[in-house]
């Protein structure tokens, strides 16, 4: 199965039935990655037994969904979403756990073999101003790991092609990993070099660390025999049959909770034939807006042909739940349930003012927040809102129509992330 834009040179193959990754993405006629996979222990995705593979478009995105059980090692479940648009994947994980069923070395999520072209890399992290560029290691030279996963790492090959491989906004839901006893906190990216010269992303969600486990069983092992023996003892006191058991059984210390997980990450990559371009001789004007927010009816009452605006979404009244926490306050957090109502409104309005125009929207960039609600959790729980940013501009370009040009710039850091260049470009799957 293929999965293209009508008007860009990317492709991305996924293997006909199967519910798994892509196992190519090729840019230019040129494979830029290949195998995207997930894994436990020794066990890839490859030994999934299918149980859904389909694609579907969906509010101006293309979508595949595929799910399917491990058949070797632990048997569990694999459940899989990606949403496709522009030039970015959007991907959701779900994991049902059994119970009782331990992990032996660890699990990943999303790994991927990128051509041996790609030559240096920056992070990208909430203390991060501008790209730190680091060369990718050689053949043979030891890998290189990031712990805790950076929330996203942009890659560049010697053609000058970027891919960008990053989480979701759950950054909470990666640093904690998996509900085991000795799982938490235990996610890293280790990047390193094929003998045959490709690049390695594996991304590991969670690690057992055989050393600590043996240790840690061996010291509850021991708890145990204690126990035993001061039974036995006790009831040879008190002239009753020892009815304890002869054999004590290990400990399991690398055994996740069982109950479904879910986890959430994309990728992106370049492509310059779809950055948006305000049209030559248009001069924005300052959308007119009400204290509430709304476009302004009075201001708008006259239809024109193409009407050109300026949005500044700083301005708008968010409400201070809906802002991000720390040292950004002011900026609205787009994973906000307000900020984002606010903005899709504003968007019905102007579909519904002008079959085509332009719109060029200031301050829709990135940004780090703790504010629990906006994750619908209770805590605080940390987030970033690139994925939520996507997925915003992908439903107004569904909206809007072909008609209008939509224009979203960016600046510093966030002008090198291959997700963010294309912004506001035809998303290439709009159902109309």
């Amino acid at each position: 199965m293929e999965i293209s834009h009508p008007h860009a040179s990317w492709t991305l193959l996924y293997e006909n039935g199967r519910g798994t990754g892509p196992q190519k993405l090729q840019l230019d006629g040129k494979t830029l990655f290949s195998f995207m996979h997930c894994r436990i222990d020794d066990v890839s995705d490859d030994a999934l037994e299918s149980t859904q593979a389909h694609h579907f478009h969906k509010s101006g995105m293309a979508v595949f969904e595929g799910a399917g059980q491990f058949t070797q090692g632990a048997p569990v479940r694999l459940r899989q979403i990606h949403r496709i648009a522009v030039n970015t994947v959007r991907l959701t994980y779900d994991l049902s756990w059994p119970k009782a069923t331990s992990l032996l070395k660890g699990l990943e999520l999303g790994s991927v073999i990128l051509s041996p072209s790609f030559r240096r890399f920056f992070v990208v992290t909430p203390e991060s101003q501008a790209p730190q560029w680091r060369d990718l290691p050689a053949p043979g030279a030891p890998a290189v790991n990031l712990s805790p996963l950076p929330a996203a790492v942009v890659l560049e090959n010697d053609r000058g092609q970027r891919f960008e491989y990053g989480l979701g906004d759950d950054l909470w839901r990666w640093h904690q990993g998996l509900n085991g006893d000795y799982l938490h906190a235990t996610a890293r990216l280790e990047i390193s070099r094929t003998s045959g010269g490709r690049v390695a992303l594996r991304r590991w969600l969670a690690e057992c660390d055989s050393d600590l486990e043996a240790k840690l069983a061996e010291a509850a092992n021991a708890k145990l025999r204690l126990a035993a023996l001061q039974r036995a003892n006790e009831a040879l006191k008190n002239g009753e049959e020892d009815t304890s058991e002869a054999n004590v059984p290990t400990v399991p210390v690398s055994q996740p909770m069982q109950r479904d997980y879910r986890f959430t990450a994309y990728f992106s990559w370049s492509a310059p034939e779809l950055i948006p371009v305000v049209p030559a001789g248009v001069s924005p004007s300052p959308l007119p807006l009400s204290k509430h927010g709304d476009c302004d009816r009075s201001a708008l009452a006259e239809p024109v042909n193409t009407p050109a605006f300026l949005l500044d979404l700083a301005t708008l009244p968010f409400l201070d739940a809906s802002r991000r926490s720390g040292k950004a306050t002011g900026k609205p957090c787009w994973k906000s349930n307000q900020a984002q109502s606010l903005f899709r409104r504003i968007i019905r309005q102007l579909s519904d003012f002008a079959p085509e125009g332009t719109l060029i929207l200031q301050n829709l960039a990135p940004g780090w927040c703790d504010t629990g609600t906006h994750e619908n959790r209770k805590r605080a729980a940390r987030h970033w809102d690139l994925c939520a940013i996507l997925d915003q501009i992908a439903w107004a370009r569904q909206i809007l129509g072909s008609g209008w040009c939509l224009v979203a710039p960016q600046t510093g850091l966030w002008a090198e992330l291959p997700s963010l260049s294309c912004l506001g470009a035809e998303s290439g799957f709009r159902v109309v």
